[in-house]
Order: C-alpha cells, then structure tokens, then sequence
C-alpha cells in the first residue's frame, strides 16, 4: 500500500498534482492523506484516489462560525495493520513542542502520528519505553506550497506485509 502525504498547500496545486501524478505513472498511489490548509485543493484535482483529511487552521479562518464547528480536526484511520492519528497540529501547539500531540495519540493507540502547520518536515521513531507500550512513528511531510525550511515536500507512506517505511520527498 502506498499513501501520499501532503499538508499546507494553500490552494497552489501545482506541486501536488505533480507528485501525484509521479507516483502514478510510476505505479499505484492506494490513498492520500491531507492535513490541513488545503484540503479543498484535492477537490479540484480530481485524483480518483480515496482521500483522508483533517481541516487546518486555514479551513478555520476562511469558514464562517457554524461551519466551522463542523470542521474535522483530527481523526484516526486504520490501513494495513497500523493505525493513524491525523491532526493539522495547531490545535496540540505542535510550533512549541510535540509532547500534547503525542499524549493524544497514545490516549488512541496509534502506531503513527501524522500532523503539519509547521510547514517543516519532521520525522521520529520512539521505541517502546515498557513491555505495555508500542512503537510510535511521529511524521510531518513539511509544505508542499510554503516551506520554512526551503523544501517543497510531501511524505510517502509504503506498507508491506507489517512493515511500514515513511520517508520525505521533495521536489
């Protein structure tokens, strides 16, 4: 299984169309993750490729006051044998630290952490600290539009059998 990873586009797609685009004539793209700041970019593109997203800070500010308390903030998948926590992340402070969006994701049981609005790339493994606790994966695919750190990048999740590689692509 292959998922693409993108967060903070602010309506310029030509990035992401690209890389999906890649990936597809190279292969299969099984679904795409979104997480925030964007997320009615994919709308316009029309990828025929099932989408699982979050709203960001972005979607909060342009949607007016009863829209957006219907806005979906964070939400947890189940692919291939892990389970996802999705979250744009201003909603955890992830621009001071991660330690509240990894209470959260622990308090679901997730094996990866997938959030964005730092538009910097991030990656970590933290490996079981007690025989109780599971491995967990903490990503964030940078920007694919708006990178701090001068990186156009998006993220690429591939599962095979229970293995899981998670890896940063630019462009």
């Amino acid at each position: 299984m292959k998922i693409l990873v993108f967060s903070d586009s602010h309506q310029h797609i030509q990035f992401m169309k690209n890389a999906i685009d890649m990936h597809l004539a190279a292969g299969s793209v099984d679904c795409i993750f979104h997480l925030g700041d964007g997320v009615k970019d994919l709308e316009s593109m029309s990828p025929h490729i099932p989408v699982c997203y979050v709203d960001g800070n972005y979607e909060e500010y342009v949607t007016n006051y009863i829209a957006r308390k219907k806005l979906k903030h964070e939400s947890l998948i189940e692919l291939s044998g892990f389970r996802f926590f999705l979250t744009h992340g201003h909603r955890y402070g992830v621009k001071s630290g991660l330690s509240s969006l990894e209470t959260a994701a622990r308090k679901h049981n997730a094996d990866v952490i997938i959030f964005g609005h730092t538009h910097e790339q991030y990656y970590e493994y933290i490996s079981p600290q007690y025989e109780s606790d599971k491995p967990l994966y903490i990503f964030n695919p940078g920007s694919i539009s708006r990178p701090r750190d001068n990186k156009f990048s998006y993220g690429i999740i591939d599962i095979h059998n229970s293995d899981i590689l998670i890896t940063h692509a630019t462009l």
